[in-house]
């Protein structure tokens, strides 16, 4: 794969099979540290990848179907994620911050160039047969849907706090470290994300 260094190709590829379910996840999570997980990364680690892919995969799912309102979009981001994190994590320093919160700053960049590839595309509106994996029952996949919708009419930065804060249950310091934010700023923007989203709510 170009721009993805040799010794990580192979990881890159085992990346590619866990995103299509093509193996199966380990049971062990041999890595209880941070920055010890984050130094196995970079020197490409399988145990370390397949960790990280087990432990995040969900959450950068659940974080690009919130924006893109398309399960297949949605699969498609979580997928480029890890790639992309392979392709970076030569350059990615551990200096406290969780590795999650860089992984989701990937998610964040991919999802946004997503978006506007739709827009340039007019592609096409929302899946609204689509759900959410295991929500089956359809009264759950309208409220489901109905919520989406209602955070998908706000604006992009408050959004993207609300998504992290209240759904992905971030700390403020995580969301701080996705958005490049400050953490006061994080704090604010979710106060006046809280309150539109009330008034779109109420009305």
């Amino acid at each position: 794969m170009a721009d993805i260094p040799t010794e990580g190709t192979r990881v890159a590829h085992e990346m590619q099979e866990l995103a299509m379910g093509a193996q199966a996840l380990p049971a062990a999570q041999p890595f209880p540290d941070d920055e010890g997980l984050a130094t196995a990364l970079a020197a490409f680690d399988t145990r370390a990848w397949r960790q990280l892919f087990e432990e995040q995969y969900q959450r950068v799912f659940n974080y690009a179907y919130l924006r893109t309102g398309n399960v297949a979009d949605a699969q498609d981001v979580a997928s480029n994620v890890f790639i992309e994190a392979v392709k970076g994590i030569g350059g990615f320093s551990y200096r406290g911050k969780p590795v999650a919160a860089w992984l989701l700053r990937i998610a964040h960049n991919e999802t946004v160039d997503l978006l506007k590839q739709r827009r340039r595309h007019a592609a096409s509106s929302l899946d609204e047969g689509a759900g959410v994996r295991s929500r089956d029952d359809e009264a759950t996949r309208d409220e489901w849907r109905d919520v989406r919708e209602t955070i998908a009419k706000l604006k992009p930065e408050h959004r993207d706090v609300l998504v992290l804060r209240l759904i992905e249950g971030r700390s403020v310091a995580e969301v701080a470290a996705v958005l490049g934010k400050s953490e006061g700023a994080v704090k604010v923007t979710q106060m006046r994300a809280l309150q539109h989203l009330r008034n779109r709510l109420a009305r």
